[in-house]
């Protein structure tokens, strides 16, 4: 016999979706129930937490909720807790656990065990509810125990927003909504109606209605109240009353049909005047464009046979055009319709064209009908994506010929021929072709010139160039059309940077004594500050050894040409850089002899006209320097000491000056702090040329790096040229005097002298 319990379960089919939160929570997994434990038997231990997962701990409550429906023991009603006296509850007791609280140190854990809940058989996931009722409320408690809220399961928060809903639904159904109020009837008299239609003529009849709903019959004057029913009137006055009422539908019928015909009227009228409008337009349109049409064919009618004369008549006639159609250039395409007519000239004319013979050909006529042929739309001018008609034939017809004459007939050295043609057309030539031109045409021409130009030879070879000119003033003649690529000396790779090379190698290898450089002002307006850098690192070292090594001081015999040699150059060097120079050339040897002068019975008169005479041999402007003003004082002082001493032979001192080292026989004896200086010179020097050869590295796009070592054999710092941005690759080398010694990459021991050209960019990169 079936228990009260399962009762209700069997013999049951019922859809799951239609079950109940609760109803889950209440009936069993399956149809299985679990027996009932006899009373005698001692329980086991429990089934949950102990690693017994087969056991099933609804068949537990099962067996307890059996045993209470048909009167079994009382305690199978209390909850299982795997009772007081198994072996498990003895041994969780031992261990500080209380009955009712959750498992753990302070209890965190869960009070119930946890409960299985099966799928019916053929369920899917989401089908019945996954967590039971116990593992809810335990959630709940955890979350209350920590001081925090459990929020409900989507099921039950979409259940309270439907519940929410079906009580809108029947608050709404109730009626105490607002009722929306229903519109009057708003009706109009007579007068009202004739003042509102103008032009309408209500007849007088209907002016004055009769008003027949009262007692007494009154002329109508308002229409209030006048669909008011009225119950009481008799059939004679019922009968006025419809009659009143049939009269105002019929007027503010007639009313309305007359506003209609009255604005269609209007519209047909504004329709019509649209129209004559348009075909008065168009007429006008029609006969400009009967007038086009024969223009146009006078285009093709010539009265003279030569190209030239051909192309003048042509480019009078498209003038005429663009002048009375200027409007309507872009609405009729005239620009394509000009460059039909010029082509075939045009092409004629190229054939026979030398663009370096005549540079100016049709560049008037071109330049006449720019308006008509170079004409751009507004969007045109922003973005396009084709060429125009114009630009087509002169990429087409005119750039071919130009390229022929400059590759094949042009020599880069005479640029006047090329120079007039790019002046000449460059107002009329689209930018792009322009810029084919300059870079695909001229640029390439120019640096295989330029390559084939030797700075340290005579201009003979070249008959169209200035003789015994030493700047390529051929190439400064198309700086203003090229770009900064070319323009700017200081970048890598471009004409003027090649040519920066160039002069650097006329400056190492000029001879000083013939002076200036030729065309050297044109070098230095084409390298601009470039060429006061180019100066100061590849001319002032010569100058400097030309002083040091060409140039004495004899009193007897003064032979000022190396000095004059220096001073040529004073315009190209600032006074202050002379005036260095001069104090560490010139002046030690000029110190030099005025004191071998003082120690050997000196004629103090002719010491001071000498002295005199070179004030005068030096210019005004280095001698207002401090540092070149000092060196005459300290002179003065050597002639003021050497007159007031006894003997000036043993007590004058020896100048101290960073001077060459004298000739011993030259040198007296008592003074023993002269050999000290004699070095000095050169370490100055030294360090100079590591300064010149520092900048010319970051010219050529070298990097210059200290490796911390010396050389075995002279003890100079050893250093690392290399055009890699890691620091590898390239030459080891040193600085001795004003030559860098390289190292070989093959014989280690092995060291070459190499000055700052091309060579030794070549090793630093690796070639």
């Amino acid at each position: 016999m079936e228990s009260p319990t399962s009762s209700s379960f069997a013999g049951q089919k019922r859809k799951i979706v239609d079950m109940s939160s609760d109803e889950e929570d209440a009936r069993p997994p399956t149809g299985f129930r679990g027996f009932a434990r006899a009373s005698s038997r001692s329980e086991s231990p429990p089934s949950f937490g102990l690693g017994s997962a087969r056991r099933n701990p609804w068949n537990n409550n099962m067996q307890s909720a059996t045993a209470a429906s048909r009167g079994g023991n009382a305690n199978t009603s209390k909850p299982i807790t795997g009772g007081g006296n198994s072996f498990a509850a003895r041994m969780m007791a031992k261990m500080g656990y209380k009955e009712g609280q959750g498992l753990g140190a302070s209890g965190q854990g869960i009070v119930t065990p946890i409960e299985a809940q099966a799928r019916p058989t053929g369920a899917g996931l989401g089908a019945v509810r996954e967590k039971t009722k116990q593992a809810r409320e335990e959630e709940k408690r955890q979350a209350a125990a920590r001081g925090e809220v459990v929020e409900d399961s989507s099921d039950e928060e979409r259940r309270r927003r439907r519940k929410k809903k079906e009580e809108r639904q029947r608050e709404s159904r109730s009626g105490t909504g607002t009722p929306v109020p229903r519109a009057k009837p708003r009706f109009r008299t007579a007068r009202e109606i004739e003042a509102d239609m103008d032009g309408l003529e209500v007849p007088n009849v209907l002016k004055s209605l009769i008003d027949a709903t009262g007692k007494e019959q009154r002329v109508l004057t308002s229409t209030a109240g006048l669909m008011t029913p009225l119950e009481f009137v008799n059939q004679g006055e019922g009968e006025a009353l419809k009659i009143a009422r049939r009269a105002r539908h019929d007027l503010e019928a007639f009313a309305d049909e007359w506003k209609g015909l009255t604005e269609r009227k209007k519209f047909a009228e504004l329709e019509e005047a649209q129209i004559v409008e348009q075909l008065d337009t168009n007429q006008l349109k029609t006969d400009q464009l009967t007038d086009l049409i024969t223009a146009i064919g006078q285009l093709e009618i010539f009265e003279e046979d030569s190209t030239l004369a051909r192309f003048d008549e042509l480019t009078s006639k498209l003038e005429s055009i663009e002048m009375k159609y200027r409007g309507e250039i872009d609405e009729y395409r005239l620009s394509e319709t000009a460059v039909a007519a010029i082509h075939p000239l045009f092409r004629q004319a190229m054939e026979d064209w030398d663009p370096l013979q005549e540079p100016t050909f049709l560049v008037s006529n071109l330049r006449r009908l720019q308006p008509l042929l170079s004409r751009k739309k507004n969007d045109e001018a922003v973005s396009r994506q084709a060429t125009s008609p114009y630009e087509t034939m002169i990429y087409t017809l005119w750039l071919p010929r130009v390229r022929s004459a400059l590759i094949n007939d042009w020599d880069v050295y005479d640029p006047s021929p090329a120079t007039s043609l790019i002046v000449s057309w460059k107002e009329i030539l689209p930018n792009f072709v322009f810029a084919n031109v300059l870079d695909q045409l001229v640029v390439p021409k120019l640096s295989g010139g330029l390559k084939e130009w030797k700075p340290r030879s005579s201009s003979r070879r070249h008959p169209s160039s200035h003789q015994g000119s030493r700047s390529p003033w051929w190439l400064f003649t198309w700086l203003q059309y090229l770009d900064e690529r070319h323009t700017n000396p200081r970048q890598p790779t471009g004409l003027l940077s090649d040519a920066k090379k160039k002069f650097r190698e006329i400056l190492k290898s000029w001879d000083l004594r013939k002076g200036l450089i030729s065309g050297i002002e044109l070098w230095r307006d084409a390298l601009g500050s470039e060429f006061d850098v180019t100066l100061r690192n590849s001319l002032l070292p010569r100058l400097a050894s030309h002083l040091r090594d060409d140039f004495e001081v004899n009193p007897q015999d003064q032979d000022l040409t190396a000095l004059e040699d220096i001073l040529k150059w004073k315009g190209f060097f600032r006074p202050n850089v002379l005036g260095l120079l001069l104090v560490a050339e010139f002046f030690p040897k000029w110190h030099k002899i005025l004191y071998i002068w003082l120690t050997n019975d000196p004629n103090f008169e002719e010491v001071g006209e000498w002295f005199t005479w070179w004030r005068t041999q030096i210019p005004a402007e280095i001698n207002e320097l401090a540092v070149v003003d000092d060196e005459w004082n300290k002179g003065l002082q050597q002639m003021d000491l050497a007159s007031r001493l006894d003997d000036p032979a043993t007590e004058l001192p020896v100048p101290n000056v960073a001077a060459q080292s004298a000739p011993a026989e030259d040198v007296p004896r008592a003074a023993p702090e002269a050999p000290a200086p004699s070095r000095k010179p050169k370490v100055v020097e030294e360090i100079a040329f590591k300064d010149i050869l520092e900048s010319w590295c970051m010219e050529q796009g070298l990097i210059i790096l200290p490796l911390r070592e010396a050389h075995p054999q002279n003890g100079q710092p050893l250093f690392r040229i290399t055009a890699s941005a890691t620091g590898k690759g390239g030459v080891v080398a040193f600085v001795q005097g004003d030559v860098v010694w390289v190292q070989n990459k093959k014989a280690k021991d092995i060291w070459e002298p190499m000055g700052l050209e091309d060579r030794l960019v070549e090793r630093a990169e690796g070639k």
